[in-house]
């Protein structure tokens, strides 16, 4: 131990907290441009929302963009090659993420009782259908994947060898919860 953190008793506490304040700094400085308004917003019960993340008509390709270099980088960390986007299945996780916001309920039963293969064919897509991820939350869609990820049963679809291209929705309630699908296929 040096000299002066024998002096300074505290030095190593204040050292972490310097380094994680500093940390969080970078972290909030990276986020936002994320946010299109800086306003706080209230949910329906007037308490202040969880985020103001969001996610709009203007900035969706951003967001998927995003969303498609996490689930490559993800890939690529596993050896995995990278996947592209799919504007079929973009439509039919746009679809359903705004499906679940009106069934209050994020599942993989559309509320007309359709299950994911029937959504992505609906929309066009005419390769095989590999899996789908939802998420009812305020966090960014980056944030949803590294989730996602986190859980064995959805890493195997995102990390499935055969996957070449996925497609991500996102359904957002004016209190800000934000409702993602993101499907993956071949």
């Amino acid at each position: 131990m040096s000299l002066l953190a024998q002096s300074l008793p505290f030095a190593p506490t204040a050292l972490r907290r310097s380094a994680l304040l500093t940390g969080l700094a970078l972290l909030l400085a990276g986020c936002a441009e994320l946010s299109s308004s800086s306003a706080p917003r209230l949910n329906k019960e007037g308490a202040a929302a969880w985020s103001s993340y969001a996610v709009t008509p203007q900035n969706i390709a951003a967001v998927r963009a995003r969303a498609l270099d996490t689930v490559n980088n993800t890939r690529s960390s596993a050896g995995l090659g990278p996947v592209s986007l799919d504007d079929s299945l973009n439509r039919a996780a746009e679809r359903h993420s705004a499906s679940m916001s009106r069934q209050k309920r994020a599942w993989a039963f559309g509320e007309d009782g359709s299950s994911p293969i029937h959504r992505a064919a609906q929309a066009g897509f005419q390769g095989s259908f590999l899996g789908e991820m939802v998420s009812e939350t305020y966090q960014s869609e980056v944030q949803a994947i590294a989730t996602w990820a986190a859980k064995p049963e959805l890493r195997a679809i995102l990390l499935d060898p055969r996957a070449t291209r996925i497609g991500l929705g996102a359904f957002q309630d004016p209190d800000m919860k934000l409702w993602w699908t993101l499907n993956v296929g071949q």
